[in-house]
């Protein structure tokens, strides 16, 4: 992809959502939370004290994400950092839509996010924008960086750059790895990326995503509740719905991790891939015997193992 063009960074089928209006009075645990132990978690955790950077369509005013969005930023050049087409609001809630009384829960509740518009109100952007939006995330000292996006195109160099320029700092950066079904897009690739693929709720590879040896994990990515526009809620699947789902997980890690010095700390890439293999389900490495797709496996957070 040339730097100047835009391109569509995000799957057609994200932007079909069965709405569902903001009436519940009573709050959902989706699938996924179910599955990988998440609730077991939050005895221990709910993300306090991390800083996540959600590069994607905007910021939301939703009154489930209102209080823990600290920053809206529009890097498109349009002055407009506010999510108009919904891909954002979804993803940001899974992330850390509020433990309260109704709507959804979000993986890390009390974790808190910086949104960076990197992609335009119909989902397209350049790596020029995405690459605003890393720099801007460095800027504001984020832990994580959640990138829900991705091009079969490869990046220039200077996009590589900036992506090693965070990793050095030591920001962990999550990426969907794609809905193609065929090789891990970019910048899901990188070896300086936690590339992230969906399964359902079998706990199958899902036949939409990407795949690969690059992929490190696999998270519920198909049919997914969560947050969207004008405080309504929306299901949606795909890796990007995969990809906050490990970001919200590895805000849970290093929250617990810097709660309890005693503890190794979390430094490196390498030290959280220590903690994702300790906490995902290896049976999640040979389904289908596709071993190379599954990367670690499937998340899941038995104490004990934690």
């Amino acid at each position: 992809m040339e730097e100047n063009n835009n391109k569509q960074f995000l799957n057609p089928e994200d932007m079909i959502p069965a709405f569902e209006p903001f009436t519940q009075l009573s709050q959902s645990v989706g699938w996924g939370l179910i599955r990988s132990g998440i609730p077991e978690m939050h005895k221990l955790t709910k993300g306090a004290g991390i800083k996540v950077a959600v590069l994607d369509t905007g910021g939301s005013d939703h009154q489930e994400l209102i209080d823990n969005i600290i920053a809206n930023y529009d890097c498109t050049g349009h002055n407009d950092p506010f999510d108009r087409q919904g891909h954002g609001t979804h993803v940001a809630g899974i992330i850390s839509a509020k433990d309260n009384d109704f709507g959804v829960l979000g993986v890390a509740p009390e974790c808190k996010i910086y949104c960076m518009k990197v992609l335009d109100n119909s989902g397209r952007g350049g790596y020029n924008t995405i690459e605003a939006g890393i720099r801007k995330a460095m800027e504001e000292g984020v832990d994580i960086i959640n990138m829900s996006l991705g091009s079969t195109s490869k990046p220039p160099e200077s996009f590589h750059n900036v992506i090693k320029e965070a990793y050095q700092k030591g920001i962990f950066i999550i990426a969907a790895a794609g809905n193609d079904s065929g090789e891990v897009n970019w910048p899901a690739r990188y070896d300086e990326v936690v590339a992230i693929g969906a399964i359902d709720e079998k706990g199958q590879l899902t036949n939409f995503s990407s795949r690969g040896n690059e992929i490190s994990v696999i998270a519920p990515g198909d049919n997914i509740y969560s947050t969207w526009l004008n405080n309504s809620y929306a299901s949606l699947k795909g890796t990007s719905q995969a990809s906050p789902f490990v970001a919200g997980i590895c805000a849970l890690i290093l929250s617990y991790n810097r709660a309890n010095p005693d503890l190794p700390q979390i430094k490196t890439l390498s030290d959280l891939f220590v903690e994702l293999n300790k906490i995902c389900d290896p049976e999640g490495r040979i389904i289908d015997g596709k071993e190379g797709n599954f990367g670690f496996g499937i998340p899941r957070f038995p104490i004990n193992k934690f």
